[in-house]
């Protein structure tokens, strides 16, 4: 089971789209998946950080998800701080997970629980 929702810009205009994947309704987990602001004009504007916060509280308020996990490759920085800054931790490292031309890609599988995000939301409400 997965959701997939498309980012908009004010215009209506679709730059981006983001899913949430693997809804696992017995043991209350998802994962993130294919978070992306397409439109490079958009980029480095703090979109990717209001994305994931809306996709949090989609996981943990509409779906009552208990945990939400992700994968980032590890040369993408700003996306790992970008999700550590949003109260996911890292997990693991996956090395070279994917091959891609001549060069293998190594991956970072963070995640966040409730009581976390429930902490952040309080702090971030007062």
């Amino acid at each position: 089971m997965k959701d997939a929702y498309s980012v908009l810009e004010k215009e209506g205009n679709i730059i981006g789209h983001c899913q949430i994947l693997n809804i696992d309704k017995k043991n209350n987990s998802a994962r993130f998946g294919r978070i992306l602001i397409g439109n490079t004009t958009f980029r480095g504007k703090g979109l990717g950080q209001q994305i994931i916060k809306e996709l949090l509280k989609i996981g943990f308020v509409d779906l009552k998800l208990h945990r939400i996990d992700l994968g980032v490759f590890k040369f993408n920085t700003k996306a790992i701080k970008s999700y550590e800054n949003s109260g996911f931790k890292k997990e693991g490292l996956l090395r070279d997970y994917r091959k891609v031309g001549n060069e293998y890609w190594s991956l970072i599988n963070m995640s966040i629980l409730e009581n976390e995000f429930d902490e952040l939301w309080e702090t971030a409400i007062h």
